[in-house]
């Protein structure tokens, strides 16, 4: 099997091993075979290919463990833009996931879409048919006929909630996703508009057969909930009181945080005209309460929430709220990955995992600003992009 070696400037394995100067990873097939300087895996693989990486840190793979194939904050009323026809959604999520293969983005978690087109793409990516991240895909977001949930779907009730999850197993979910609260405070208050049964009842059919789930919540008595019923990851938290940040820290549940949509003025602007004035006056108390959740001690990952190519920024959001560079670059590597379950073949540069393997011009320990940088991804070791190449 061909063998090639992937040679760079400095190497960061995200095991928070001291960087490798003029490290190397040797590749064979789809996996790496070892980590360490350059010279040597070329000595010890005269055979092998090189790949001359120079003026490029490597690192592994980034996960987005928040995002959405055809959500597209681009267009203007994009929300709204989700009931668009499922040919244009499905043409959307094939440029979309170009672009955040192209960014960097190896593995992608992917929390709702319309009429399971997310499984289909994750099928067209391993086909080879289409160019994107791998992807992990939770098919139909659930929320109730009353609730938030653009990307979603309304179901009302236990029996018809239980029976959607299964219909999402049955089509190929890897996660189950619902909506339990809005995105904004309403007159001061986080309305869970999913009854704390229903949320029950999705948790017990998801795990019984050993699939976890996800829930859109921003705060208040849904978030109580969602941790009592033992949800696998919170999502967004953007409102977090710091009774509820103690009570997430003393559970397994995990945080997934998603910046951007409170912070980028862009996207704010692109959103429906009755939700604009809300997310700048609540953008204050948001990014406290991040804050807050960033510098608690609980360990997070990242997400996009469909900023396609915008991990980077998200990132660079985090720092701002107090995070260091080392744990906002390892919710983005090993600790994405343990949140995708993935953790024994993605995440890190070691012997054995698959080759997800990003160069970029800096030092992300020093500048997390440098992830944003890309000049090499690679994937299942296979080049997909290097600077000035399409993604072929």
């Amino acid at each position: 099997m061909k063998q090639t070696i992937i040679k760079g400037e400095w190497l960061l394995d995200g095991r928070g091993n001291p960087a490798i100067e003029q490290g190397g990873v040797l590749i064979e097939g789809e996996k790496i075979l070892r980590v360490g300087q350059a010279n040597a895996l070329i000595k010890d693989a005269p055979s092998a290919e090189v790949i001359d990486c120079s003026g490029q840190t490597l690192l592994p793979g980034l996960i987005d463990c928040h995002n959405h194939l055809s959500l597209d904050p681009r267009l203007a009323n994009y929300l709204h833009r989700m009931d668009d026809s499922v040919a244009a959604l499905t043409l959307r999520a094939c440029e979309t996931m170009s672009i955040d293969l192209q960014s960097g983005v190896t593995t992608s978690r992917c929390l709702g879409d319309r009429e399971f087109l997310d499984v289909e793409c994750k099928k067209a990516v391993i086909e080879g048919r289409i160019q994107g991240p791998r992807l992990l895909v939770a098919t139909r977001g659930i929320r109730v006929s009353h609730g938030h949930g653009f990307v979603g779907y309304p179901f009302d009730g236990v029996d018809w909630i239980r029976k959607a999850v299964r219909e999402n197993l049955k089509r190929g979910a890897d996660i189950i996703k619902f909506y339990a609260t809005g995105t904004l405070r309403d007159k001061g208050d986080i309305k869970s508009y999913i009854s704390q049964m229903e949320i029950e009842t999705i948790v017990d059919e998801a795990h019984r057969v050993g699939i976890p789930t996800a829930a859109h919540c921003v705060g208040g008595i849904g978030l109580r909930w969602c941790i009592e019923a033992g949800v696998d990851t919170i999502e967004h938290a953007y409102f977090i009181s710091d009774e509820e940040l103690n009570l997430l820290a003393k559970s397994k549940n995990r945080l997934v945080m998603t910046p951007s949509i409170f912070l980028t003025n862009a996207r704010i602007e692109n959103l429906p005209q009755e939700l604009i004035k809300g997310h700048y006056q609540q953008r204050e108390l948001a990014f406290e309460r991040m804050a807050a959740a960033v510098t608690s001690g609980i360990k997070f990952g990242v997400g996009t929430d469909g900023m396609h190519g915008g991990l980077a920024k998200e990132m660079e959001y985090l720092t701002q709220m107090g995070a260091s560079q080392s744990d906002v670059l390892d919710a983005v590597t090993l600790r994405g990955a343990e949140i995708c379950g993935l953790e024994e073949k993605v995440g890190t540069l070691e012997s054995g995992k698959l080759a997800d393997i990003i160069g970029v011009v800096g030092n992300p320990l020093k500048d997390i600003s440098a992830v944003g940088q890309i000049r090499t991804v690679i994937l299942n070791g296979q080049i997909k992009w290097r600077q000035s190449d399409r993604i072929k």
